[in-house]
């Protein structure tokens, strides 16, 4: 009897407590529905500062958002879980978001004095990518291995950031940069004050043999500010 009583007891217990589980996980479900509404489904959310429609961390993020859900005497409030968000102009809208991760918007209409959640959108947030130099067209790895004529057939080094960013390539430019290599137990270098391969430096790379390892030092700037985050490349030539 004891036993029947110690059974029941227990599966009393384990009944109760999956019932609160369900009541604390009903209640959260609703408080979140209740604060932020339903998911939104007909909002256009254009994203206008990449061709691939993808959001960055740490840079300004243009959005327009166009929808039929609101008047236009409606007041637009807009909350943002992942940086800040603020109103440039008519369905205009600046983002910041601080970290790579998600951002939640939730949007509110304001009129008359009353506010009415509209619901929210969920989107993924993509850390920018590492400056890479370009040697002639071709992206070059930190420690890599290319072809000479591809340094003798080049006018310039550059910065590239991504073709998705739109205007990324506009960020920054080499203000000069050291090539040095290894001759008789010493370390050369010769400096280029530009982004220009010069004739002399061109020269004495067309004399080196295969399997020579180079190394290139880049001083880099935007918007008149040195940035100084770029590794310094060792490059092989064959």
């Amino acid at each position: 009897m004891n036993a029947l009583v110690l059974s029941f007891s227990m599966k009393y217990n384990c009944f109760l407590r999956l019932f609160f589980v369900f009541l604390i996980v009903l209640t959260n479900r609703t408080d979140a529905q209740y604060r932020y509404g339903n998911e939104l489904q007909n909002v256009d959310f254009t994203i206008l500062t990449s061709r691939g429609g993808h959001l960055y961390s740490g840079i300004d993020n243009y959005l327009k958002i166009s929808s039929g859900i609101y008047s236009d005497s409606d007041t637009i409030h807009i909350e943002c879980t992942n940086g800040e968000i603020f109103a440039d102009s008519a369905g205009l809208y600046l983002l910041i978001p601080q970290r790579p991760g998600k951002v939640r918007l939730t949007l509110y209409a304001v009129s008359d004095g009353d506010t009415n959640v509209l619901g929210y959108k969920h989107f993924f947030v993509k850390r920018i990518p590492d400056p890479r130099l370009i040697i002639n067209n071709t992206l070059v790895n930190v420690t890599d291995t290319i072809m000479k004529r591809t340094l003798l057939e080049c006018d310039s080094l550059a910065v590239f950031i991504s073709n998705d960013i739109i205007g990324s390539e506009n960020w920054f430019h080499i203000s000069e940069f050291l090539i040095g290599y290894n001759y008789g137990g010493f370390h050369v270098s010769h400096q280029n004050l530009s982004n220009k391969l010069l004739p002399k430096t061109k020269q004495i790379l067309e004399y080196m043999g295969p399997d020579r390892e180079i190394s290139i030092k880049l001083t880099v700037e935007s918007e008149g500010k040195v940035y100084s985050q770029l590794p310094i490349y060792r490059i092989v030539i064959y």
